[in-house]
């Protein structure tokens, strides 16, 4: 699909040096950094809305708007784009992104702690941008692949951490699915991520002879 908001917007610099754009925006001597904000709004999805930036002059959406002024872009148009851009940031922020929490069965003995923080990140995979939007029977086969992925390039085994007993697909903040090495669904549990629980959680796990029963 054709962006003819961008497209128009880059052709539209393309005609003009960067550098007398950004005059015309009222940066009289522009510097190396406001040539690369420039830049990064030419080249962003997002045209520079998602980085919050402020040089002492315009806003991330300041910014945006009075390049699309000095380019004579139309600005009910500009305006419609900042819009639905900003909509589209808040709603990603404020969403819950899915994870996988891998299940080692950790306990501590002895290991340093400034160590155990150092490597807590491994225990998490996160997912591409984008990815909560999808339906969750599709999110659920994605996170079944990346099990699958992850216990090849591990070989079952995350450092410090041992062995990989089966991992938590956290589809809302205090709900998931267990996933079996495999991948298959084996249960589902209410309560946040173990490392930051501070209450008993309620654990349902499936048993062999139900997951093995006919549909």
């Amino acid at each position: 699909m054709i962006d003819n908001f961008k497209t128009d917007l880059v052709v539209r610099v393309a005609a003009i040096s960067l550098a007398e754009v950004l005059k015309a925006m009222g940066y009289l001597k522009p510097t190396s950094a406001n040539l690369e904000r420039l830049q990064n709004v030419l080249e962003s999805h997002e045209f520079g809305l998602n980085d919050g930036g402020y040089d002492f002059k315009f806003s991330s959406e300041g910014f945006l708007r009075a390049l699309c002024v000095v380019l004579g872009m139309d600005m009910a148009l500009t305006d419609q784009r900042i819009t639905r851009v900003t909509k589209r940031l808040a709603e990603e922020k404020a969403a819950f992104h899915p994870c996988l929490w891998v299940d080692t069965g950790f306990t501590r003995k002895g290991q340093p702690l400034f160590a155990l923080a150092a490597c807590e990140h491994q225990r998490y995979l996160n997912f591409a941008k984008g990815f909560w939007r999808l339906p969750l029977d599709r999110q659920l086969g994605r996170a079944q692949c990346m099990v699958r992925e992850h216990v090849f390039e591990t070989g079952g085994t995350l450092g410090i951490w041992g062995e990989i007993k089966q991992y938590w697909f956290y589809y809302k903040k205090e709900a998931a699915y267990l996933l079996a090495r495999n991948g298959e669904v084996i249960g589902n549990r209410a309560g946040p991520v173990p490392s930051q629980a501070k209450a008993i959680m309620a654990l349902d796990v499936i048993s062999p002879e139900t997951r093995e029963a006919p549909q």
